[in-house]
Formats: structure tokens, C-alpha cells, sequence
């Protein structure tokens, strides 16, 4: 008797429960139903408060070559031979050889006139009746050049021989056999680094060009810092024109640069340092940006961001490494 009677307790109790819950739902129903909220909005203009100008800017990030390769004009990649560091031998990537073994040898040293920038490029042609055209060296850019008809394009690259030796610099397709453009040059012989300036004026467009630079006849020649830059950059200043008027159209009021991981570094010894980007475009070390897995030659560096933003009449924004990573 005592365990039914416990049981039907049980029962009753929980019927109860039940009853309580529903009836604190209906409740809760009603209260919510009505219940009304009411918001009031004063507009009035002696309240209103005024957008800052400069809330609307650019951020910029070194990332995915959106400046070396993008909105710097510099066609050449790695062109110090740099990207392996100031050891040898160096990456020359993406440079590549024309011709093979029995016809030419490139290497790297550290010969260079450049205090900073040591690494040079060493080629030796060794063939006495060399292909027809030519053997040596060509770089792609980045994914291609993108060279256009009717345009021109300045080349300057540093050169020495212990004899004169010609060679030849050429835009070509991305296999080599359709020729854009040509120039012969002719490097002295001696000890002493020289500078060379051609300007290559394009006879048809491909977007995935290149640039050669061959050699016919048997000799040995030190080449560094080759640059291949497009004359109608945007005032001069080495951005590609395009891309800029782009970036006129957003009207910014202020621009932050050069980036966030771009600055740090996954290591502290390849940290973005501005007085490393500054003064005469051969004598910038460059560094490897270990976030983002790429070489940078610093081309665009702390001034050419101030012309950037002088240009753009934009607040310019700094970003500086504070010591820390993750």
C-alpha cells in the first residue's frame, strides 16, 4: 500500500508541475504580446555631428606582390639576384639560362660595386658558334610581362667585362621566338662597373612576355641590377598609371602602408625597415618577406609611399614594427 501510495504522489506532483509550466508560457505569451516598445529619434541639426573626413582611407598591404608586381611599375623580378640573401651562391629565381652546358655558365658572387647590395651575376659564354639567338639569361617578371604596342620601355641594368663583349636585349613572347623589341649594346672591357640605359620601343602586345639578354661570341660578363620600368608611369614616379587612377577614383583621405604582417615578420631579422627603403633604388638591400613567402627589392619604400600619398592628397599613415609577431 505505502508504494502506491508514494507512486500516486509521484503522479500528482508532477501533473502540477506540469500545469505550472503551462500556465507560465501562456503568461509569458501574453506579456509578450503586449507589451509594446516605443524608440524615439531626434534629428534635429543641432545634434547632428559630422563624419570625419579622413574615416574614409586605404589600407595597404604588401601581400600577394599588390606592390612589387602590382601597383609599382618595376617589370623585373629579383632583379639584383638578391633573393637568396647576401650569400652565394644566391636565388637568381625567377631567372632562367638559355642555352646549356656546353654553351654557357651562370653563377653568382660577390662582386658587385654595390656596398649593399654585394651579389652579381656571373655568365660565361663558352660557345664559339653559338645558336642563332644567342645565349644568356631571360626573366619572366611577375607571371609574365605585360608589354603593350607602341610603348616604351627603359631599361638600365650595370655591367662589366674584362673585354668588350656585345649583347643583345630583347622583349620577347614567354617562349622566345616572337621578338617585340631589340637593342644591341656593347659592354667595354675593364675592371670598372658601368651603367647602361636602353629604352625598347614595343613592335606588337603580349601579356606574358619577357626579357633577354643574350650573347653571341665566346667571353665573360658581370650583370646586376637590371631594371626594366615602362615610361608612362604615373608622373614619373615609378607607379603604373592605370592603377592609380583607380585609386584617385576612391578618394582617400588618408593611406596606410606599406602593411601589418608585411611589417612584422614571422622572424624579427626580416622585418620591413624603412631606412633600408629609402635613397638610390641599387643601393636597397631588399628583404624576404617570411609572412607572405616572396622577395621584396623595396623599389617602393617609405619615400615613394609619401609621393603616393601626395598624389592621392592622403593623410599618410605609418605602420612600424612593434617587436611582436603572434
Amino acid at each position: 500500500m505505502g508504494s502506491k501510495e508514494t507512486l500516486c504522489r509521484i503522479r500528482t506532483i508532477l501533473c502540477l508541475l506540469l500545469l505550472f509550466c503551462v500556465s507560465c508560457k501562456c503568461s509569458a505569451s501574453e506579456f509578450e504580446i503586449t507589451q509594446v516598445a516605443r524608440l524615439g529619434v531626434d534629428a534635429s541639426s543641432h545634434l547632428a555631428r559630422k563624419i570625419p573626413d579622413t574615416l574614409f582611407g586605404i589600407f595597404f598591404e604588401e601581400i600577394n606582390h599588390a606592390g612589387a608586381g602590382g601597383i609599382w611599375a618595376e617589370l623585373v623580378s629579383n632583379r639584383g639576384f638578391e633573393a637568396g640573401g647576401p650569400h652565394t651562391p644566391s636565388n637568381i629565381e625567377p631567372w632562367s639560362i638559355i642555352g646549356d652546358d656546353s654553351s654557357i655558365f651562370v653563377g653568382t658572387d660577390r662582386t658587385s660595386c654595390f656596398r649593399r647590395n654585394k651579389v652579381a651575376l656571373r655568365m660565361e659564354v663558352l660557345c664559339d658558334n653559338c645558336p642563332v639567338g644567342g645565349v644568356g639569361i631571360y626573366n619572366p617578371g611577375f607571371w609574365g610581362m605585360n608589354i603593350e604596342d607602341g610603348k616604351t620601355y627603359n631599361l638600365v641594368m650595370h655591367a662589366k667585362s674584362p673585354e668588350m663583349i656585345e649583347m643583345t636585349v630583347s622583349l620577347t613572347s614567354s617562349d622566345g621566338l616572337r621578338v617585340l623589341a631589340s637593342a644591341a649594346i656593347r659592354v667595354p672591357g675593364g675592371s670598372n662597373w658601368i651603367k647602361l640605359d636602353q629604352k625598347l620601343v614595343a613592335q606588337g602586345t603580349d601579356r606574358t612576355s619577357r626579357l633577354q639578354i643574350t650573347a653571341k661570341t665566346k667571353g665573360v660578363v658581370w650583370l646586376d641590377q637590371v631594371s626594366l620600368m615602362p615610361s608612362d608611369t604615373y608622373k614619373g614616379h615609378g607607379f603604373r598609371t592605370e592603377l592609380i587612377s583607380m585609386l584617385l577614383d576612391l578618394k582617400p583621405r588618408f593611406l596606410r602602408f606599406p602593411g601589418g604582417c608585411f611589417v612584422e615578420g614571422s622572424w624579427l631579422r626580416n622585418a620591413f625597415r624603412w631606412r633600408d627603403s629609402i635613397g638610390p633604388w641599387e643601393e636597397r638591400p631588399g628583404h624576404y618577406g617570411d609572412v607572405w613567402n616572396y622577395w621584396t627589392d623595396d623599389g617602393l619604400g617609405y619615400y615613394e609611399f609619401l609621393q603616393l600619398s601626395e598624389v592621392l592628397g592622403a593623410a599618410p599613415v605609418w605602420v612600424f614594427n612593434n617587436g611582436n609577431y603572434y
